[in-house]
């Protein structure tokens, strides 16, 4: 879900969200690190960067990117103490192999009948260390909003099939996924042990493409709030440009991939107000730390481009919010959370900081974000921006990066907001020019990073 939720002039049709929002300490500076599905998952269940946590960019078919299997995850943690763990929806960190039959069951071998992927880009995750301690199990993959295959180890969440057979639901996969979390909040057929903590990750596909047809989303969300909005309303941004020299070469096709983009969330918005309602009337909305966050976001048109994986706020930025009543004021915190941070910031929140494995590269901000005071540990000035192609950083005013052939990019966020003028090096104060430089050097030492091995790109970068 993209960071700029930014399409119309019209009062926000996502309420839930808004009344989430509104609860919650707003992390307005968080970005996405690494803003590419698999390897924003695996910092978050790591708390490693990805050139050592086994995935440097997505996961699919023949490639061998997965979470090493050795690595002590977010939700080993919380399961070694003594929480009930539950998993809700799409995982994208496993390494993707043709492991399945024509119908897309599981059958642990690419002898026939396997031999077969489910989805490239997404593979069912047997039990093992895989699951990463999640003992209640509900998985959906395929980037099909209506048609996705479900997968559990609760027969009764997938008609009766056994783990490891597929099952299509056919409806819309938020839905289904909603029914499946509030049934676990709601505890009616013993899900989860009552007496004890519980941890549920929730992990939503939509507003992921395809967003091309209107039948990749709920066609009367479509018809009533977006079917007639004129394209002034609907692209603000500026920097959104199409034609020759962009990604977009048919300005209708961008306005209504933008309308189904935004129909999907208003869904999804639907949906998290039903389990927003669920944990209301279930009592735990008071002691239940609650997060709200995205992988990644959206570029829809902005600068001529589509999808993510660049450096341009529109991707790299995220939205993220914490709901916790007992402990936090609903405020605004300008600490710029990076995802290798939310696995340890997260469980220090829960009083299990002592309990981080020493891998864990991200640092807990918990007491500072509680107390409103960075003393122990002190808010960073930069984020880290990382792809294999290209490395930078995100500072309060410039975002600067190096691509993998020493050239640069930057940006003065102030006087810039969009990101539409690039500047020289030269053109901006030479303190902020050195601190861009030593920020990202940094950032590579302590990411392990081969640059930083290889010392690259020496007149760009100070290690």
């Amino acid at each position: 879900m993209s960071g700029y939720i930014e399409h119309s002039r019209r009062p926000s049709t996502y309420t839930n969200l808004d009344r989430l929002a509104k609860q919650s300490v707003i992390f307005n500076r968080a970005c996405s690190t690494c803003p590419l599905s698999s390897p924003h998952r695996a910092m978050l269940m790591t708390g490693m960067f990805p050139e050592t946590n086994g995935v440097p960019t997505n996961c699919y078919n023949g490639r061998p990117e997965g979470i090493h299997e050795n690595l002590i995850c977010f939700t080993d943690v919380l399961a070694s103490a003594d929480y009930e763990t539950a998993y809700v929806g799409k995982t994208h960190w496993n390494r993707t192999e043709p492991l399945f039959d024509k119908e897309g069951n599981y059958v642990g071998t690419t002898e026939k009948p396997g031999g077969h992927c489910i989805f490239p880009y997404d593979t069912y995750i047997p039990e093992g260390r895989g699951r990463k301690s999640n003992k209640y199990w509900f998985q959906q993959l395929k980037d099909n909003h209506f048609n996705a295959a479900a997968y559990s180890n609760r027969p009764e969440l997938v008609n009766g099939k056994k783990d490891g057979e597929a099952y299509r639901p056919h409806r819309f996969t938020s839905a289904v996924e909603a029914d499946v979390v509030i049934g676990y909040l709601q505890n009616k057929s013993g899900q989860r042990d009552a007496s004890k903590p519980f941890s549920l990750f929730w992990s939503l596909n939509p507003p992921h493409t395809p967003y091309s047809s209107i039948k990749d989303c709920e066609e009367e969300v479509f018809n009533q709030y977006y079917k007639d909005m004129k394209k002034e309303d609907l692209l603000l941004r500026p920097n959104v440009k199409y034609g020759e020299g962009t990604q977009i070469k048919d300005l209708n096709k961008l306005i209504l991939e933008s309308k189904v983009y935004f129909s999907l969330i208003k869904s999804v918005d639907d949906e998290i107000g039903r389990v927003l309602k669920a944990m209301d009337e279930e009592g735990l909305a008071d002691n239940t730390i609650l997060v709200f966050a995205a992988d990644h976001g959206e570029m829809m048109g902005s600068h001529g481009r589509m999808a993510k994986g660049v450096i341009y706020d529109e991707a790299f930025a995220i939205p993220f919010f914490v709901r916790y009543p007992n402990k936090l004021k609903p405020q605004v915190n300008d600490l710029m959370l990076g995802a290798t941070d939310i696995m340890p910031t997260m469980l220090g929140m829960m009083n299990l900081g002592d309990k981080l494995p020493e891998t864990v590269k991200g640092k807990d901000y918990s007491q500072g974000i509680i107390t409103g005071k960075f003393k122990k540990v002190k808010k960073p000035v930069s984020s880290f921006y990382y792809m294999q192609k290209e490395k930078g950083v995100r500072t309060e005013r410039y975002s600067y990066l190096v691509t993998k052939e020493g050239n640069y990019l930057l940006f003065d966020n102030q006087k810039d907001p969009y990101q539409m003028n690039p500047l020289k090096l030269e053109e901006i104060p030479a303190r902020q020019m050195r601190l861009l430089k030593k920020e990202l050097g940094n950032w590579l030492k302590v990411s392990e990073d081969s640059w930083a091995e290889e010392r690259k790109f020496p007149e760009r970068i100070q290690y």
